[in-house]
Parts: C-alpha cells; structure tokens; sequence
C-alpha cells in the first residue's frame, strides 16, 4: 500500500479524528498528499450522511496541528540550529528557511494565512514564524483561516460528488487522481533537478587553493 493508501485506510478507520491526523501528518510529511486526501475526506463525510461542515471543521484542525508542530520545531530551535537541520536533510537547503524568514518579516499574519495556499511553502512558513516567536493563539488563527479557505475547495468539490455518487463520484476520483498525481511526480521531478544542478553548480564554483597555499581570508576594512 502506498502513502495515498494508507493515509485513506486511516482516514475511513478512524473517521474525522483519522481525517485530522492524516492531515496533520503532511505538514510534518509533505510527500503525504494533501491536495489528494481532502476530496476523500468530503466523500466519506457524504456517504455517510454527515454535513460538508464535519470534515471541514477536522481539515483544518489537522493543518492548524501541523503547523504548530512545525512552529514549535522553529520557536525551540531558533534560526541558527534550524537552519543547520535544515542543511541535514537531503536536497533541502537553509536559503529555503532564509527565504520563509524574509517573506514573514514583511508580511506577517498575512504571509502565514496566504502561504497555506502553497504547497511545501505552507510548511516552511510555519518555521520563522515560530523563530520569531509569533503569538501562538494569532499563529493558530492564520493557520486556520488560510487552511480553512484552501481546505474547503477540495472538501466541498469531494462532498457534492459523494452526493452524487455512482459513475459521477467513481469518474470524478480516477480523473483528479491520475491528474494531480502527475502534477505531483512533476513537481517533485523539477524540485529535484533544480536543487541537484544548484548543488553541482556551488561544487564548481566553490574556491580551490593549490598544495602549501591559504584560501583568501574575508577582506578587511582597509582593502
């Protein structure tokens, strides 16, 4: 079972708190496709008779749980061993946490509310905004706003084809799968390949000294 898989089995056995758990977990595991699993969250809440608001309302209290974990991470960590963790995980790079911290200083509750419309950026955004010890309580209240807008597109397009049901609803999931699994792959293929030819890039760029040589110190106020 892939992570679609399992992330819907969890979702169907435990119902909204599996719902706001599965989407909790992509903030801290963005590979756990989101975009995906809440059309699935408004379908199951049709089938089974709920209101469109249940599965929203568990949306996005998963992403505003997400995001905190992630805001704790960066409020405990601070910006220098964050962005040494960062420089630790695989093709993940510290100006992506440089650049989350410049977009929160100009923007604020804005930038945390706006960037829950952008994938990965939506997690990054959660870092500085911790690091810079933004007020939980007004954090948790942007998460939820952006995240609820963003939330309920998916939530209530999956809702009114559970609605429908029969070959509307079996249509609608075999086309947004195949569509936003591609968009998916190639989003992740262009990540990739842009942070790889980055990297080779700062290799060849990087200074060599020869044999019994010093590399250039920083240049002193008198050069």
């Amino acid at each position: 079972m892939d992570v679609t898989g399992w992330a819907i089995a969890l979702m169907e056995f435990l119902g909204g708190p599996g719902t706001a758990l599965v989407i909790a977990a992509e903030a801290l595991f963005p590979p756990i496709p989101g975009e995906i699993l809440l059309p699935f969250a408004g379908v199951s809440a049709a089938a089974n008779g709920q209101h469109v608001l249940v599965p929203l309302l568990w949306t996005t209290l998963g992403s505003v749980l997400g995001g905190l974990g992630v805001y704790g991470v960066g409020r405990a960590l601070g910006l220098g061993r964050t962005r040494a963790l960062i420089q630790r995980i695989p093709l993940m790079e510290q100006k992506d946490v440089d650049v989350a911290m410049r977009f929160f200083a100009r923007w604020g509750f804005p930038a945390v509310a706006i960037a829950r419309f952008v994938p990965m950026v939506r997690t990054f955004i959660s870092i500085p905004a911790g690091i810079e010890k933004m007020p939980v309580a007004l954090f948790a209240l942007a998460t939820g706003l952006g995240s609820g807008i963003w939330n309920a597109v998916f939530v209530v397009a999956g809702y009114a084809f559970g609605q429908a049901g029969g070959d509307a609803l079996e249509g609608f999931v075999r086309a947004y799968s195949l569509v936003v699994g591609a968009l998916g792959l190639l989003a992740v293929i262009g990540f990739l390949t842009h942070r790889l030819r980055a990297r080779r890039g700062a290799v060849r760029e990087e200074p060599t000294t020869e044999p019994g040589q010093e590399a250039p110190g920083p240049p002193t106020l008198g050069e």
